[in-house]
C-alpha cells in the first residue's frame, strides 16, 4: 500500500523549525465539540463575513497523508503555526491544512477508497458560522467564517476537533492529527513540495488501480514511484499480472 512515512518525517521537520522560531502552538482535540451545528452546510454571506481562510488571492494548501505505524501519528493533536482565528488582524489569512492519520493495513483498492472518505470528511462538517467553499484548484481549500462565530470564539481547536472526530469515524482510521499554518504565505508554501508529492502519489495509485497495469517507462508519475518502495512493489505486481496474461 502507498504510504507517506517519508513525507510525515518532512512535515515533522517543518514543525520543529517553526517551533524553534516560536511560531508553534499545540492543542488537544476536544472529545465533544462545544459548537452548535448548522445543518448540512452553513452559508456565510459577504455581509456576515469576518474571516476568509485560503482565499484564492492568498496562499492555500490542503493535503493528507497516512501511516500504518501508530507511533508515527500524534493522536488527537492539533498544531497551529501562526495566528488563531480570533487573533486575525485582517479579513483574510493564508492557510495550510495537513491531515495526518494512523490507519489499519489494507490492500491498495481499500486504501484508496479510505483516502476518498477522509478527503470528503471536511465537506460533511456542520459548524454554525463556518462554510467551506468548493474550489477547482488542486490541493487548495477556501473557507469563510462569520462575524458571529468569531465573536463566540470559533477557533482552530474547534474546527480541528470536529474534523478529527469525523476522520476517526471512518472505518480503518485509528487516529488523526492536524496541522494548520496561517503564519505567512512563505510558511504555507514551504509545505507545497510535500503536498505536491502526496497528491502525485495518490494520482499514481489511482492510475494503476484504474488501469490494472503499470506502464512505468511511459508514466508521468515515475518520479514519485521511484521514491516510494510500496509504489514500486505495486507496479511490479501489476506488471507480473500483465505478463501472465
Amino acid at each position: 500500500m502507498a504510504r507517506f512515512d517519508g513525507l510525515i518525517a518532512e512535515i515533522r521537520d517543518f514543525v520543529r523549525q517553526q517551533k524553534a522560531e516560536g511560531h508553534c502552538r499545540q492543542f488537544p482535540a476536544l472529545s465533544s465539540v462545544p459548537w452548535p451545528p448548522a445543518g448540512p452546510r452553513d452559508i456565510v454571506l459577504g455581509t456576515d463575513l469576518a474571516i476568509e481562510l485560503g482565499h484564492p488571492q492568498q496562499a492555500s494548501l490542503c493535503f493528507l497523508a497516512w501511516s500504518e505505524a501508530p507511533q508515527a501519528i500524534r493522536a488527537n493533536a492539533i498544531t497551529l503555526v501562526g495566528p488563531d482565528i480570533p487573533e486575525a488582524a485582517s479579513g483574510r489569512l493564508p492557510l495550510a491544512k495537513v491531515v495526518l492519520a494512523a490507519v489499519d493495513p489494507a490492500d491498495d483498492a481499500t486504501a484508496y477508497e479510505r483516502y476518498r472518505a477522509m478527503d470528503l470528511a471536511r465537506f460533511e462538517l456542520s459548524l454554525k458560522g463556518y462554510m467551506l467553499r468548493a474550489t477547482s484548484q488542486y490541493l487548495r481549500e477556501w473557507s469563510r467564517i462569520s462575524r458571529e462565530a468569531v465573536q463566540n470564539g470559533f477557533s482552530f481547536q474547534i474546527l480541528g476537533s470536529a474534523l478529527i472526530g469525523a476522520l476517526k469515524a471512518i472505518p480503518g482510521v485509528r487516529a488523526a492529527e492536524l496541522l494548520f499554518v496561517t503564519r505567512s504565505a512563505e510558511a504555507v508554501n514551504a509545505l507545497l513540495p510535500m503536498g505536491t508529492t502526496a497528491g502525485r502519489m495518490l494520482q499514481a495509485l489511482n492510475k494503476m488501480l484504474a488501469e490494472h497495469e503499470a506502464d512505468c517507462p511511459n508514466c508521468e508519475f515515475q518520479d514519485v514511484c521511484t521514491q516510494a518502495s510500496e509504489m514500486q512493489a505495486l507496479a511490479q505486481t501489476l506488471a507480473a499480472r500483465k505478463a501472465k496474461g
